[in-house]
């Protein structure tokens, strides 16, 4: 199969090549340490109206877990929050959190186990291209107008769970697939194509569904490097697609330095961006890259913070 421009093309064809591999490899593909049977009623719970939500029953779900009552517990009581006590309970960090760092709290330290569960790709590289896209989707989802920032942050931090797919189901292949890229340094979805006859977009979009994801973030999985076949929200997918080319070019990537794009490219998707979301077109794009620099060192600070590298 050849190559294509965004490597996200979605056909009979390419879906074959992947339910092939796979079939009878299921329990790899369970083996993702997900946390989907908390992780789905925990992201519901917390996607309803704020009047709406039932604090208890989020600390509930998050106790369920050794891995995310840790997390809270440690973020809630860290000093960023200037709290005067300390908070002993999932209750009171979550109350002191609230709920929209309590839902990225709970999908990054989702992120971050699962980018730690595959040995080709540096955990640290996966996770700061991950966060970079949702920190940067964010920002850019506010400068633009767009109706729900956190949403654009969420869909940032998933994009790119196909890397993971590909990394567990076919590593060997996978590691030609990064050693290619780089030497060649171009976009790694080019090179998946042609060694896979699948990208980490189909794949990201199979997992996608098996957990269960609302349908707008499958899309911006499935197109975020074809945006222009979204139809359910084009919004969504632009801005996401828009900051993962921007950490691509900013060296938060897959660990490899890429040939920049022409700039007429990102022009394109920037005008595509102000037919969705006119505020868009009271600044240009370069106007929000300007201060790429700052996201960049930002991104990498809170990483290392993390992961504690």
């Amino acid at each position: 199969m050849t190559r294509n421009k965004t490597g996200a093309e979605s056909t009979d064809q390419v879906n074959d090549v992947l339910r092939q591999l796979v079939r009878g490899r299921e329990s790899l593909l369970d083996s993702i340490p997900s946390i989907p049977a908390i992780l789905q009623p925990l992201l519901r719970e917390l996607e309803q109206r704020p009047e709406d939500i039932d604090l208890r029953r989020v600390a509930d779900l998050i106790s369920r877990d050794e891995s995310l009552t840790a997390q809270s517990l440690r973020v809630a009581n860290s000093p960023l929050l200037s709290r005067s006590q300390a908070t002993t309970s999932v209750l009171g960090a979550v109350r002191t959190l609230g709920i929209t760092k309590t839902r990225e709290m709970a999908v990054s330290c989702t992120i971050a186990r699962i980018g730690a569960s595959q040995k080709t790709l540096d955990p640290t590289v996966f996770w700061e291209h991950s966060l970079g896209c949702a920190m940067i989707s964010r920002k850019l989802a506010r400068s633009v107008g767009f109706e729900n920032p956190d949403q654009a942050y969420l869909a940032g931090l998933l994009h790119d769970i196909g890397y993971i797919v590909n990394l567990i189901l076919a590593p060997q292949q996978m590691q030609s697939v990064l050693e290619t890229a780089a030497r060649e340094r171009v976009f790694a979805g080019m090179v998946e194509e042609s060694v896979l006859g699948f990208t980490h977009c189909q794949s990201g979009e199979l997992l996608a569904n098996k957990w269960h994801f609302s349908a707008e973030v499958v899309e911006v999985i499935r197109c975020h490097h074809n945006p222009k076949s979204a139809v359910g929200n084009p919004a969504l997918v632009m801005i996401v697609a828009l900051s993962d080319r921007m950490c691509r070019a900013a060296d938060l990537g897959l660990g490899y330095t890429e040939t920049p794009p022409d700039a007429a490219v990102w022009q394109s998707d920037w005008d595509i961006l102000t037919q969705v979301c006119p505020k868009a077109s009271l600044m240009t794009w370069e106007d929000f890259v300007r201060d790429s620099d700052s996201y960049v060192v930002e991104i990498r600070d809170l990483v290392a913070r993390i992961l504690n590298v």
